[in-house]
């Protein structure tokens, strides 16, 4: 049984990953910053056909911005999936975010070279793989990076880049193969209500969120994006690549008239916000700042390479939003109207 490290293990992402992982065979060590979550989130992934998998599952503390924990937590390991980043609340410098994005990458890579591992897939974004708007309505494909001297970028964007460049870098000085995962808009159902990540915009729209920005979308689902994972770490041909995991495109108003739709009860009012308002907005509203880059938007991205080399498919983007809505609906995060 091959045994793999899943970083940032209370993540929604990692969650599912790890989740995926157990019902697939293997065995799975995943870094939490404090043992006291390890609980909790042992409860939420040992579902469906990982539900028995519970001997298989361990867990160690380490921390992105130290060094301790991350020989001892991988050493005895086949691989590292590396999840955990900084996500940021929207307030953070540049700075801030890069140097803790930085960090994880740099004491995680490096304590993989220590102890002899050699394969690694790592979660990057489609931040990494942004043009600047004035591109137009073009196809992006993965060896499109993202120009850090866009003044257009915000500090998480441009943490993601540095995050990954360094990455490569390390990958190559380590000897390292590597493969990157590039999500966009990550939705589904999460394993726990303490770990729902962008479904929380879902959830304010569910409870009678009326304002929606007219925000395009390239959506990754949160299971399907674990199994993306899965599928590069145990192929040969996925080592080197970058992969973009997100080619269903859509809108927060289309979501938004989506759940007016299917659930009347809520009492979903749809007011489609200006772009020039959601800009101005965004000066005082810190969760409306990484959504300005996204107002004007038209490019596209592809996904050809990991369903070509991998066979990977994703499922409709409305079962996406309706699985993530049913979920936190089952959380209690929403009450039903």
């Amino acid at each position: 049984m091959q045994t793999i490290v899943v970083t940032g293990a209370s993540g929604f992402v990692a969650r599912w990953v790890i989740q995926d992982l157990l019902a697939h065979g293997y065995a799975v060590r995943g870094s939490l910053r404090s043992l006291a979550k390890a609980d909790e989130v042992r409860r939420s992934v040992l579902v469906g056909d990982a539900a028995d998998r519970g001997d298989a599952l361990q867990f160690f503390a380490a921390d992105l911005t130290a060094a301790t924990g991350w020989v001892a937590g991988l050493r005895g390991a086949d691989g590292v999936i590396h999840v955990a980043s900084p996500l940021g609340h929207g307030t953070e410098s540049e700075a801030e975010l890069v140097a803790v994005a930085t960090s994880g990458v740099r004491e995680v890579f490096a304590a993989a070279h220590t102890v002899g591992i050699t394969r690694l897939v790592m979660t990057s974004s489609g931040a990494a793989a942004t043009p600047r708007a004035s591109v137009g309505a073009v196809t992006i494909h993965p060896d499109f990076w993202t120009d850090l001297a866009d003044p257009a970028l915000d500090p998480y964007r441009r943490s993601k880049v540095h995050a990954e460049r360094l990455a490569w870098q390390l990958a190559a000085e380590y000897g390292l193969a590597l493969t990157t995962i590039l999500p966009g808009a990550i939705y589904g159902p999460a394993l726990s209500a303490h770990a729902i990540s962008s479904d929380q915009m879902l959830q304010a729209m569910l409870k009678g969120w009326t304002v929606v920005p007219k925000v395009p979308l390239e959506v990754s689902d949160v299971r399907d994006l674990a199994t993306l994972h899965r599928l590069a770490w145990a192929s040969p041909a996925a080592v080197g690549h970058r992969y973009l995991a997100a080619a269903h495109h859509t809108d927060l108003v289309t979501v938004a008239r989506t759940y007016q739709r299917a659930y009347p009860d809520q009492r979903i009012h749809v007011v489609a916000l200006p772009n020039p308002v959601t800009r101005l907005a965004a000066r005082v509203v810190p969760s409306l700042r990484a959504l300005v880059p996204m107002l004007a938007r038209q490019y596209r991205l592809s996904s050809a390479e990991p369903e070509a080399d991998l066979g990977w498919r994703q499922r409709p983007v409305t079962q996406t939003m309706t699985d993530a809505a049913q979920s936190l609906f089952d959380h209690g995060l929403v009450a039903r109207q």
